[in-house]
């Protein structure tokens, strides 16, 4: 058994999708407006909450964000990296997002794929009934100091290893950000991070590695496409196990 975790944004798809949905705005007053008042939210999700508050205010509905979302392009290669790494016989796909839960069902079920996770850990969202205005809510977290108070990557993986394996199982970790960080240094011998390069996740882990600040325990790849992935883990990783 392997656990593969993605992340979504800028991983699976080929930009933020929080930052996608202010193509929804109307006009750029009405976009400006919407950036002062959430610069007031120290969390990302609630700037996010006060953006569909104000995309409601817009008559923005749910039919638009679904449109919106299904515009955004996957990553190159992502969508047979998943698709090849679902059909392995032993394999167990999550997907660990700080974005939320109607985005990344809406993308990935636009592009066939909803069928291949097994489970997506992200900020609970969802259209309010009586106005349709999007509900998002922080996913939580209870024991990292250095994560945001909305989610640790770290905590969920953790969590999901001892209760989801009757053993250790080997872990690809798949992202590209800063909040990818603290679960990557938390993998093991024998694990694998994938980083995209160029972004942030990469380029501190390597300066990591550089000032011996801490040294990963997981093998390290950097990529560009999901055809790199692909081909490094057929290679160099799936092997040895």
């Amino acid at each position: 058994m392997v656990l593969v975790v993605f992340d979504f944004d800028h991983t699976i798809v080929d930009a933020n999708s929080d930052i996608h949905v202010n193509k929804l705005f109307p006009s750029d007053e009405a976009l400006d407006t919407a950036e002062k008042n959430r610069a007031q939210f120290d969390c990302w999700t609630d700037r996010m909450q006060e953006t569909f508050r104000q995309l409601h205010k817009c008559n923005i509905k749910e039919i638009d964000y679904i449109k919106n979302m299904q515009e955004m392009s996957m990553t190159s290669g992502f969508s047979h990296l998943i698709q090849y790494l679902s059909s392995l016989p032993n394999s167990h796909l999550i997907v660990v997002s700080d974005s939320n839960l109607v985005f990344i069902k809406t993308i990935l079920k636009h592009n066939h794929l909803d069928h291949a996770f097994k489970d997506i850990f992200t900020n609970p969202a969802y259209f309010n009934k009586d106005d349709q205005c999007l509900i998002i809510e922080q996913y939580g977290q209870q024991t990292c100091p250095t994560c945001p108070s909305n989610m640790c990557k770290r905590e969920i993986v953790d969590k999901y290893l001892r209760t989801k394996f009757s053993e250790r199982v080997p872990v690809l970790f798949i992202g590209d950000g800063h909040n990818d960080i603290c679960a990557a240094n938390s993998l093991k011998k024998g694990d694998l991070v994938c980083a995209r390069s160029g972004y942030r996740m990469a380029k501190e882990l390597k300066k990591q590695e550089a000032s011996d600040e801490k040294k990963l325990e997981a093998d390290f790849f950097e990529w560009n496409d999901g055809q790199a992935i692909e081909d490094f883990i057929k290679e160099n990783w799936l092997n040895k196990f």
